[in-house]
């Protein structure tokens, strides 16, 4: 059995699909992004404005740290509610994609393993390139990242 990356380097198929799942990441990030701004003002303004006003110095470090972890629920609730319930997200919906068990129907455990390394702090987007590193090295389905492995699920043309 050859390499993923082998694969893709010889299928244009598979550089069309895995062109889309970028193009489809991208669009999801910036789906993400808006709603993270949104969210993040309007908390800001609630939860966090009478701190200022009492001019807490705390403030800064303890919404910035809100805000992490905020992002990080944002990012995971998305991608594990989208791809849970419909197999898919926005980005997905929008490039003609669909995530697809290869044993088993989709579930949100299926859905959470595979989106483990999506977050945004810069430790998880370290796990995020480690998992398509792994995942183009190793043998197996071209279709596959390593964590679309663990949870045994794949990228799909919606229509396939």
């Amino acid at each position: 059995m050859q390499r993923r990356l082998d694969a893709v380097r010889t299928n244009s198929a598979l550089q069309n699909l895995w062109t889309r799942r970028a193009i489809a990441f991208v669009i999801d990030s910036l789906v993400l992004l808006i709603v993270f701004v949104v969210l993040n003002a309007v908390l800001a303004i609630v939860l966090f404005l009478p701190l200022l006003v009492l001019n807490v110095n705390a403030f800064g470090g303890l919404f910035s740290g809100f805000s992490a972890v905020f992002g990080l629920v944002i990012v995971w609730g998305y991608y594990v509610a989208m791809e849970g319930s419909a197999g898919t997200t926005i980005g997905k919906r929008f490039m003609d994609l669909k995530m697809r068990s290869l044993r088993g129907s989709m579930s949100y455990t299926k859905a959470f393993v595979r989106s483990f390394t999506k977050a945004w702090i810069p430790v998880f987007a370290f796990l995020f390139a480690l998992d398509l590193i792994i995942g183009f090295v190793t043998q197996g389905d071209p279709r596959q990242r390593f964590s679309d492995t663990v949870a045994d699920t794949a990228v799909v043309h919606a229509r396939a």
